[in-house]
């Protein structure tokens, strides 16, 4: 059975998960938001080529709309040896953030994407196989305000392969190589740039898939 609250979302290189409680109208708002940032980035950098500096044009858009950065970890840049799938490093890294149920998200989500097909093939397009995507965990904070983390994320593995996020590679050398931000929204901000955005949505094409839970 498929539940009809979402567990997450997919669009462009970005993989969205997000916690029980986040209301539909914020899991919409958080979603153009991201699309938003993608595309501006996108227009000024690639995303291969340049991921440095797209992931600073992302994040400056983001911020225009009301997302400030906070904590200290902005583009700190990390190489992680993979044990096994990309999937379980992406819930091993969303278990151990302060909000347990952060993990329980991202397996809902994961399971989600791994049950629609034509969204892991947009993934696989939009990342090249992993060579760069990201991944965001949602969430409200104590004092019920937005919090999200991006992950802009590279696979270094001997080969590219469909369905890369969940293929075992192990015994492949493969590698993550991690640069993060966290974010937390200013809904004041964000309302008064709202028509602002309204309007650039219109220039928006990126296919969203949104992810359902499934209970048995």
């Amino acid at each position: 059975m498929v539940n009809g609250k979402p567990s997450g979302m997919l669009t462009g290189p970005n993989l969205v998960s997000c916690t029980d409680e986040l209301s539909l109208q914020d899991f919409d708002d958080l979603t153009r938001c991201t699309q938003l940032a993608t595309r501006s980035a996108d227009l000024g950098y690639s995303r291969f080529l340049d991921s440095a500096q797209w992931m600073d044009e992302y994040v400056s858009t983001l911020n225009f709309l009301g997302w400030s950065v906070y904590g200290d970890s902005i583009f700190t840049r990390t190489r992680h040896w993979l044990g096994k799938t990309v999937a379980e490093f992406l819930v091993d890294g969303a278990q151990a953030m302060p909000d347990t149920r952060q993990g329980n998200a991202m397996i809902d989500t994961l399971d989600a994407l791994k049950r629609d097909e034509p969204a892991q093939f947009s993934l696989d397009e939009q990342s090249l196989m992993g060579e760069r995507f990201q991944v965001i965990p949602a969430r409200y904070n104590s004092k019920g305000v937005i919090e999200m983390a991006v992950f802009n994320l590279e696979l270094i593995a001997n080969s590219k392969t469909s369905k890369f996020i969940y293929r075992d590679l192990e015994g492949h050398s493969a590698q993550i190589v991690q640069r993060r931000a966290y974010l937390k929204l200013d809904k004041e901000k964000f309302n008064s740039v709202k028509a602002v955005m309204e309007k650039k949505l219109r220039e928006v094409t990126m296919t969203r898939f949104q992810l359902q839970k499934f209970r048995p």
